[in-house]
């Protein structure tokens, strides 16, 4: 099982779960063709669709996929939290602080309804993805294998006068929440970690990597997703 990065970051995103005969696609923020393009146009292998919010740089392609008869889980609009596509069994959990409330907002300021995603297949194990919130409040511990998960800033890489800072702030992951959230869920059972939306101005790659790899056992694989990448999550990788 190959974890391929096709967009990461507010241009769009999209990451595809793929093996040699099935493919789940996680956000549907670009355009299909580029996933018909990384998929040799075999797109009959793809079991189906998976987007945590309704923002379009996550969900904007949705329609694209629903056009040609492939099934779209959206639990922001749906009350389907469990799905079965092929040979993925996915779990949909909210991403909210402890009082209930969803953190990432929509531009008038209102909240926005984002979910995270438990993962598992029988050739991967479990994965779990989350993105667009400022903190996770569930833990996994030993029974996760692998993480995507969102690390958009550093609070000290920010500039205080930035028109954006707000923006920022609200609704995404600060690198140290995120090495929080790796610390909490460490095990000698996780085997990869991949940092997802990383902000083009408020981010620095090569540190976060490294803070990352301090957070987990050394024999965890940290990599950052960028287009292109591929990330082997098999269950047993070596």
């Amino acid at each position: 099982m190959i974890l391929k990065c096709i967009g990461s970051g507010s241009s769009g995103n999209c990451y595809l779960l793929e093996n040699d005969t099935e493919c789940l696609v996680i956000e549907a923020g670009v355009p299909f063709k580029e996933i018909k393009k990384a998929l040799n146009f075999n797109i009959s292998k793809i079991v189906g669709v998976i987007c945590t919010h309704s923002h379009a740089d996550h969900s904007g392609r949705a329609y694209e996929y629903e056009a040609v008869g492939i099934p779209v889980l959206k639990p922001y609009e749906q009350t389907t939290r469990l799905a079965y596509l092929g040979g993925f069994e996915i779990t949909a959990f909210d991403l909210t602080d402890r009082q209930g409330r969803f953190m990432h907002s929509n531009s008038d300021g209102s909240e926005c309804p984002c979910y995270g995603f438990y993962i598992i297949h029988p050739e991967m194990g479990s994965m779990v993805y989350a993105t667009d919130c400022e903190l996770i409040k569930w833990r996994f511990g030993s029974n996760v294998n692998h993480i995507l998960v969102e690390a958009n800033y550093a609070a000290d890489l920010i500039d205080p006068d930035a028109a954006n800072r707000a923006h920022v702030l609200t609704g995404h992951l600060e690198l140290q929440t995120t090495l929080d959230f790796l610390r909490a869920n460490n095990s000698p059972e996780l085997r990869t970690v991949t940092l997802c939306h990383l902000s083009e101005c408020n981010s620095d790659e090569i540190r976060f990597m490294t803070e990352a790899e301090k957070a987990v056992d050394p024999g965890c694989r940290v990599a950052v997703a960028k287009k292109g990448i591929s990330v082997d999550v098999s269950l047993v990788p070596f």
